[in-house]
């Protein structure tokens, strides 16, 4: 006897008021197990990155139940600011989960970013199949080092490197701005969260300086663990900038002049990151099983996830590659957010995407290339894309030719258009704007 799907109890979806504040703690206390109330309900009254107007609850019969913050964040790709709706803080009392409230919840979140013209959504997933369902796609892709600093290159160039002093500050942030601006999708930070948040991170600040006075051109900070002892240290290295190689080779450098004292280090790395060409061998501390002759270096792992609430608005605000031109029709399948589920014909100019609806029984364009049909026009190239993996790819985390190629997306000469137009740096996030 079948038996069917038993539907999610409706809850009502709505803006936090100041009266909720210490419900809201009391779930987080319940849901995340923090030691804190009085923490819990402070990061609701006075965060960095958000106030209670950001704040999500989900009621049933009159009781908060879940609930969820939207972080109005901003990020950098191609060197150009683009909004972004961070979704995060996503809580379920126990003792109502496995009932669909949380997927219920994100659902309402996802068609109030629709609705009020939110773009972009990030998150990072507590497990990825549960969010890649609503449309969200890894696009942060990660190496996981796990090295001795016995194994990396010493250098003159340490000579420049010295403890963070307070005078150093802005120009730190400074520093973090401009290289985040140079990569792709890398978060940008505000004033706030560097005071309130970062400054006062436990932890060593290290800085590189140039030959002018002041003139910091890398940065590093790492947490340090003592559990074996002060000559067995566990060395965190949660942020390493570095806008010159003689900043990259003293910061290394510094790290190499430890290995007395620390044992190993643990680094989150960008997918093209350097320091596999900087170890002077191949190792990894926290190896995974051998393959043969290969030589591990470090696990990969997934960080932030993207997802396009509104295809049009999402395309239109995203720089592209200067030099992208074409045109091809992307047909977008989601579910979740029916509004974005049609054919939308994409023209790539200047840098810019131009997009509209696919008319019914259009995708023919006389400037077209390849043989023409009796009618005289010719169907334009097209992509079927999921939801959940139109994010990656315009983040560049897929090529186009690459995802075609293993069936990820379903292409009629698309991706061959395409696959310039959203090439780029790897998304690296930055561990330390976790959110």
């Amino acid at each position: 006897m079948s038996t069917r799907p038993q539907r999610p109890p409706a809850m009502r979806y709505r803006p936090a008021r100041r009266t909720d504040v210490e419900t809201l703690a009391e779930l987080g206390l319940l849901a995340y197990r923090v030691s804190s109330f009085e923490k819990r309900r402070e990061f609701y009254t006075d965060h960095p990155r958000f106030s209670l107007r950001d704040v999500r609850v989900g009621e049933l019969d009159g009781r908060i139940v879940a609930s969820l913050v939207l972080y109005p964040l901003v990020a950098w790709v191609r060197g150009q600011q683009v909004p972004i709706t961070g979704v995060g803080s996503v809580a379920v009392s126990p003792e109502h989960r496995r009932r669909g409230l949380g997927e219920t919840l994100m659902r309402s979140a996802l068609r109030e970013l629709r609705q009020r013209g939110s773009a972009f959504s990030a998150l990072y997933a507590f497990r990825g199949s549960f969010y890649r369902k609503l449309g969200y796609g890894v696009i942060e892709v990660v190496q996981q080092l796990a090295v001795s600093p016995a194994n990396l290159p010493a250098s003159d160039e340490t000579r420049r490197v010295r403890r963070l002093l307070l005078p150093d500050r802005p120009a730190v942030e400074a520093l973090y701005e401009r290289v985040a601006a140079q990569g792709h999708f890398a978060l940008a930070r505000t004033r706030e969260w560097w005071a309130q948040r970062l400054w006062d991170y436990p932890g060593d600040w290290i800085v590189h300086e140039g030959r002018r006075r002041g003139q910091i051109e890398g940065y590093l900070h790492y947490e340090v663990d003592t559990t074996h002892g002060p000559f067995r240290l566990g060395l965190t290295l949660t942020e390493f900038v570095a806008a010159s190689p003689e900043a990259h080779r003293g910061l290394v450098g510094y790290l190499a002049s430890l290995a007395d004292q620390v044992q190993e280090i643990h680094h989150a790395t960008p997918g093209d990151n350097l320091w596999l060409a900087t170890l002077e061998t191949a190792q990894n501390l926290r190896p995974g099983a051998e393959m043969g002759v290969l030589l591990d270096t470090g696990g990969v792992a997934h960080g932030a996830m993207l997802r396009v609430t509104d295809v049009k608005a999402g395309l239109e605000c995203l720089p592209v590659n200067p030099q992208a031109r074409g045109e091809v029709v992307i047909d977008v399948d989601d579910p979740v957010l029916p509004q974005n589920a049609r054919a939308w014909r994409v023209v790539a100019r200047e840098g810019r995407l131009h997009v509209k609806p696919e008319a019914a029984g259009a995708g023919r364009s006389p400037q077209a290339a390849g043989p023409a049909p009796k009618t005289g026009r010719v169907r334009l190239p097209r992509l079927k894309v999921p939801a959940d993996v139109l994010g990656p790819l315009l983040a560049g985390t897929l090529s186009a030719t690459g995802a075609a190629a293993a069936g990820l997306i379903e292409s009629s000469g698309g991706a061959e258009v395409v696959e310039s137009w959203f090439r780029a740096k790897p998304a690296f996030l930055h561990p330390m704007n976790v959110f």
